[in-house]
This record gives C-alpha cells, sequence and structure tokens, in this order.
C-alpha cells in the first residue's frame, strides 16, 4: 500500500495535464484506495471526504510489474468446464448492431445481437487484425500473424495455408475431451494439412475462401486458365482426417443460402450435443456481412440499408437461432458465448459495407478496422448488462478459452493470447491487456518494426493506409500518435508533445526483438506476450 501510495504522490506532484496537449492527467491510470488518497508527503489530506470506494478507469497502470499481472494472468479456472461458441462476422462495422449504436438507427434492427448484449458482457475496446485471415489465424491460434505466416488473406488456389504445426483452439480443447466442429468460413488455406478437419475439428462443413471469391467465374472477363490452382467453388464438408467432398457449387445465386445452411448445421449439431456426455467447441464464421450482399429472398428489401442492412438482419437472425438452439436443449447456461467480427468495414466497396464511428477500415491498422463489436454471454456466470471499455483482443480468446475448457496451452512456443477468464467472468473489473500490436500487409518480417500499436489511451501509427488500396502514409523517424480517447477518429498527430509515447513504442520494440531467440527450436520467431511489456 505505501508503494501504491508512493507512486500516487509521484506523479500528481507534477504530471497533470497542461493545456490541450491530449494527456490525460496520470492519476486517472491508477486504481486507487481511499487510504492511497489520504496519503501526502506531509501527512495531509488530498481528498475532502471518504467515498468508500475504489477509484477505477479503463487504463491500467503503466509501472504495472509482469511478476503480479502472470498471477492474474495464470490463475487457475475450477468452475465446470463449459461448452464454447464462437461466432465470428465477417466485415461487420463497430457500430453496426444496436447495442452499439447502430441497429435501427442505421436502418438494419439487430434485435437477436442487441438481446445478446443486455444478457451478458459488451466489450467497447475489443480489436481484431487488419483483416480476414490473419483475424481467423490469431483467435485459432493465440498468436500474432507475423508468427504463423498468415499477415494476409490467403489467395484462392495458392496452395498455401496455415500450417499443420499450429496448435489451434480446436486441437487444444480436442485434447481436453471437448467434441469439435466448425461451420462457415475457413479462410486459412485449401491445401490439404491447412484445412479444419486436419486442424482439430472433429467435423466442418463451409467455404474455405472470402465470399466475393465464389462470383469470380461469372465476373465479365473471367478466364480460368487465371486459377493458381485447383480452387474450390463450393460449400465442402469433412469430417476429422477425411478427404473435402463438395457438396454443392457455389455461385451469385447459391451464396445468399450459405449461412442460412451453416445455421442449420450449427443448430442440429447441438441438438446431436444431448446426447453427449463431452462437453463442445463450436465456431460459426459466417459469411455476413462480406460483400457481395447476395440477398437471401427471405430477407430481401426488409432493411433501409440495401442489400448490406438485409444480410445483416439475416445473421442477427442466424445467432438468436443458435441462442435459441441452446435454450431449447437446456445448454444455455452452461455454455459460453461470444459474438464478434474479423475486421471493420469494407469501406472500398461502400455501400456494400458496414458503418464505424471510427477512421479507417478493413486492410488499415486505424481504429474503424481493428476495433469491432463483441459481446460475452453465459446465464448465471456472466453479469447481464455488463459493459467495460477494458482492452481485450482476438487473441486473448484462444488463451481465455483454453483455461475455461481445462485446455493445455503449448509451451514450446510464444502465445500472445491473454487469459482474460477472471476479467470476463467478473471476478476483476481490470482486463490483464494494456495494449495490442499490429504488423499488416506484405512487407513486414519478424524484425520489422509494428506497423500500429494501442498503449493505454494512446495509438501509434508508423505506417497507415486510409484503405486497403491506400493511400500510403509513412511516418518515417516519429511516429504518429493520437489520443483515441480524446480523438477516436485519429485525426490529431500529437506525436510532437507526447515523447514518452514514442519512447514506450521504442522500447517495446526493442523487446521484441532481443526476444527473437527465446523460443530457438520453433520455426517462428518470438515476440513477447504484450502483458509482459510496460515502458516503465
Amino acid at each position: 500500500m505505501a508503494i501504491a501510495g508512493l507512486i500516487f504522490i509521484t506523479i500528481a506532484s507534477g504530471s497533470l495535464d497542461s493545456g490541450n496537449t491530449g494527456l490525460s492527467p496520470i492519476p486517472l491510470d491508477l486504481k486507487i484506495t481511499d487510504s492511497d488518497l489520504q496519503k501526502t508527503n506531509d501527512n495531509q489530506t488530498t481528498t475532502p471526504e471518504k467515498t468508500g470506494v475504489d477509484v477505477l478507469t479503463n487504463r491500467k497502470n503503466p509501472l504495472y510489474k509482469s511478476s503480479s499481472l502472470q498471477q492474474v494472468v495464470h490463475e487457475d479456472f475450477t468452475a465446470p468446464r463449459p461448452n464454447i461458441i464462437i461466432m465470428l462476422a465477417d466485415n461487420m462495422g463497430y457500430m453496426d448492431p444496436g447495442c452499439y449504436g447502430g441497429g435501427d438507427v442505421l436502418g438494419a434492427p439487430t434485435p437477436r445481437m442487441d438481446q445478446m448484449a443486455r444478457e451478458g458482457l459488451r466489450l467497447t475496446s475489443f480489436y481484431s487484425e487488419t483483416q480476414c485471415t490473419p483475424s481467423r489465424a490469431a483467435m485459432l491460434t493465440g498468436r500474432l500473424p507475423i508468427r504463423t505466416g498468415m499477415n494476409m488473406a490467403v489467395n484462392t488456389g495458392s496452395g498455401s495455408g496455415i500450417s499443420p504445426n499450429e496448435t489451434t483452439l480446436a486441437k487444444v480443447l480436442s485434447d481436453a475431451g471437448y467434441n469439435t466442429a466448425m461451420f462457415g468460413k475457413w479462410h486459412l488455406g485449401d491445401v490439404y494439412e491447412s484445412e479444419p478437419q486436419n486442424m482439430g475439428f472433429d467435423e466442418y462443413f463451409g467455404t474455405l475462401y472470402h465470399f466475393n471469391a465464389y462470383s469470380q467465374p461469372q465476373r465479365i472477363g473471367y478466364d480460368s486458365d487465371t486459377e493458381l490452382g485447383d480452387t474450390i467453388y463450393g460449400t465442402v464438408e469433412a469430417m476429422k482426417g477425411e478427404e473435402l467432398k463438395v457438396v454443392q457449387p457455389l455461385n451469385l445465386t447459391s451464396m445468399a443460402f450459405i449461412d442460412e445452411q451453416c445455421t442449420d448445421r450449427a443448430i442440429a449439431y447441438i441438438k446431436n450435443q444431448t446426447n453427449s456426455t463431452k462437453p463442445f467447441f463450436m465456431y460459426i464464421a459466417f459469411s455476413r456481412t462480406h460483400f457481395p450482399s447476395v440477398q437471401n429472398p427471405k430477407w430481401a428489401g426488409l432493411s433501409s440499408k440495401g442489400p448490406y442492412g438485409d444480410g445483416l438482419m439475416e445473421m442477427d437472425y442466424h445467432v438468436g437461432e443458435v441462442l435459441d438452439a441452446l435454450r431449447d436443449a437446456g445448454m444455455e447456461n452452461n455454455t459460453l458465448v461470444v459474438m464478434t467480427s474479423d475486421n471493420g468495414p469494407t469501406y472500398d466497396q461502400w455501400p456494400d459495407s458496414g458503418f464505424s464511428p471510427f477512421r479507417g477500415g478493413i486492410g488499415t491498422a486505424y481504429e474503424g478496422a481493428v476495433r469491432v463489436p463483441c459481446i460475452f454471454r453465459w446465464p448465471g456466470t456472466i453479469e447481464a448488462g455488463r459493459v467495460s471499455n477494458e482492452i481485450m483482443c482476438l487473441l486473448d480468446l484462444f488463451s481465455t478459452s483454453a483455461t475455461l475448457g481445462d485446455g493445455k496451452i503449448p509451451e514450446d512456443r510464444p502465445i500472445d493470447g491473454i487469459d482474460q477468464t477472471n476479467f470476463v467472468l467478473g471476478k476483476q473489473n481490470e482486463s490483464n491487456r494494456a495494449g495490442a500490436i499490429w504488423y499488416f500487409g506484405a512487407d513486414y518480417s519478424a524484425l520489422t518494426e509494428p506497423g500500429a500499436m494501442r498503449w493505454h489511451q494512446f495509438k501509434i501509427h508508423t505506417i497507415a493506409y486510409d484503405s486497403f488500396q491506400g493511400p500510403e502514409s509513412n511516418y518515417g523517424q516519429i511516429p504518429a500518435i493520437y489520443n483515441i480517447e480524446m480523438d477516436p477518429r485519429e485525426e490529431h498527430n500529437i506525436a510532437g508533445e507526447h515523447d514518452f509515447v514514442t519512447n514506450a513504442f521504442i522500447k517495446i520494440y526493442r523487446q521484441l526483438v532481443s526476444s527473437m531467440t527465446q523460443y530457438p527450436n520453433t520455426p517462428s520467431r518470438a515476440l513477447p506476450n504484450f502483458a509482459n511489456v510496460s515502458s516503465g
């Protein structure tokens, strides 16, 4: 307690905001107890009255030591293991769901996601990667995409994919005794060893590529000779270890029904699990709301937002169908359900795109691309109606789900995901994460400095794109810095007045480079877990 008091005294004595520099008063970065507030150098009272409660903010103490943090991060979870369902939207904007300010306001109501938020935890500072493939790889492996080689969207027929040496969440939970299944978009490769049925899933039904790939053969000027390899233009299925079977061809007509078919499979799977004594992990990767928004006739014209809004409403309905299936099977109280998105909207395809109040869209590292909706629901375990602005990201779903499922997280490679079990379950108000790092595009290697970083309330960019197609902004010797709490659209570069933020970025980058030999026997080079990185 004396140490906390000393920290408060030292910072409060001369480090408050002066002028409009964009710097918040540092004491707000700390969790300060009443007894701390009562102490000063001369033992004089600094607060007019005792409030009886802790002062909490949405930012972590930048001086928080890794030793105490690790005790929180690795605390054992002893409650009964839940079923786990992760539902992933494709290119859904931060403000698309009504519970994030959209819905009816933007012409496409989302009553089931809104209800899900009322019944669980809604996060307002949840982060994805910058595009489809990196996000899916990060979520399933808990590792930064720069490690797995999944830093950009995988092309159709490219003969590449995620390494079979990677350990997915499905594999971790399968080894822990879970039944596992995936329904929907894979986008981590179309070679046999990289397909879902060989990466930990007991069964799979869905699509291998991004949604627009299936419309290519019907585009004017298409030439089959341009294909890189044996592209599978259809929905596919397989049981564990089997070869994929083509269920049906996909084109601009049949694409309309992919999510409906995947949801039907998911509902049937839930019903079948009532006969199992084992918990299950199910990953539902919707094709909505990726372009082109080929309308399901059941939903065509129901929104005032056009085809995109119709697709958003359809996906929201499917979310509700999954939740209803859990209720009907008597499983909702022992099932954790997560709903999020792989990245933000595709403004390059406007108006066939979602909406974010932040700057940037898919392919950038601005908030509009990487700050996405995320809702956790577990009736009776996660408090209903809880909202938090603490930082969390897709990487953390790996470690948190593995902990909840009593799975063994690999120790022979760096894992960037942080166990957020206590935070998600409400046992602590603070996230265990102080920020996030992004490597994006084709020009990064393990020794390249990150393209962007969130650190407390600040966002740092060394290079930036206004959209997938550009233009590119290279900030050279001095990264751009934004206070995203005061400037959420990242419009006012305050780098000149915030050397300490640049210093934090440099220090973290140096730690990234110095840790490259931490795991010499693994194919990917090691970067430190963000929980262990601070500027102090």
